[in-house]
């Protein structure tokens, strides 16, 4: 059994217990194994350690002052903190009706007193595995829900989706020696256009418009939304003249795209700025993104009729 974490830093254990040589047992035990130790010796105590120390994981033994084991366990799984913090009873022998009201309290696994070492170190060991697979599980979810998700006024793609696709789509340029090409649109005015359609108004224009723009677009090019006023769209296999031309069919697109007002149709200006990968000064997606974004500041700053790099 090891006390150290991923990080090199020493796991931190609570040794809950009225009893001191049990305390010192348990102390000795876990501090020969690496870990940090900090002890409580009744309930309220317990409860003020944790919420001190942050510890990742518990010894608590049920029948402690000032709160009992119980209390504590509840306390604990009813905090959204600490609800997942691995947490194994220490038992006395027989107590099968106290063993069985703990784990249904939440408690990860129990230790019959007098416990013997090498038991006790593996259900330590365990619980912590436990604890750690569960909490990459965890992480795991909410990576795939991040690119699960899609922007609900538009359907594009969102920024976690653009990363990962572009990172992708650089990788396999680099792997075939092949181009590959992002396009950066975004709104003369945009705070105006909100002012003018509100929220409603803005989200459904928007929503047609990447509607319209996804018809223009290969199979194979996606479109996704960097912020309220920007979109990226990718474009594989294509190098500095293909964008280029890709622009200018997505632009015409945009010109007869209108906004409806009460006062009728409203066109939208919208301007197009675009980068390439292989390049001086693209390295990987971040420097494609930063380049295809500058070109856009640059046409938006100057203002006038241009609507595309080049």
């Amino acid at each position: 059994m090891s006390g150290q974490s991923g990080a090199g830093h020493a796991k931190k254990i609570l040794a809950v217990d009225d009893d001191f040589h049990t305390r010192t047992l348990l102390v000795d035990l876990c501090e020969s194994a690496g870990f940090e130790v900090f002890q409580a010796t009744d309930g309220e105590e317990a409860l003020a350690a944790v919420a001190k120390h942050q510890p990742d994981l518990v010894l608590l033994d049920l029948d402690i002052p000032r709160r009992d084991g119980f209390s504590v366990l509840k306390t604990l799984r009813e905090s959204e903190a600490h609800a997942q913090l691995p947490i194994i009873l220490l038992t006395a022998m027989g107590d099968m009706g106290g063993k069985l009201r703990g784990m249904e309290l939440g408690a990860d696994d129990y230790v019959t007193k007098p416990f013997k070492l090498v038991e006790l170190q593996t259900r330590i060991n365990s619980a912590l595995i436990v604890r750690d697979y569960r909490r990459r599980l965890v992480e795991a979810e909410e990576e795939l829900s991040k690119l699960r998700a899609l922007d609900p006024a538009t359907g594009a793609g969102t920024y976690a989706q653009l990363k990962a696709s572009l990172d992708a789509e650089l990788s396999r340029s680099r792997r075939y020696g092949r181009p590959a090409s992002v396009l950066v649109f975004g709104f003369d005015d945009y705070p105006a256009l909100r002012e003018t359609l509100g929220r409603d108004g803005c989200d459904r224009f928007m929503g047609r418009l990447v509607e319209e723009l996804r018809g223009g677009l290969r199979g194979a090019d996606r479109v996704f939304r960097l912020a309220n006023d920007e979109f990226v769209i990718v474009l594989p296999e294509t190098d500095p003249a293909g964008a280029l031309i890709a622009a200018k069919r997505l632009l015409s697109i945009t010109v007869r795209t209108t906004a409806e007002t009460p006062s009728g149709p409203l066109a939208v200006p919208v301007r197009f700025g675009g980068a390439t990968f292989p390049s001086e000064s693209v390295r990987n997606s971040e420097d494609l993104l930063r380049e295809a974004a500058r070109s856009l500041r640059e046409l938006l700053e100057a203002g006038g009729e241009q609507r595309i790099f080049g």
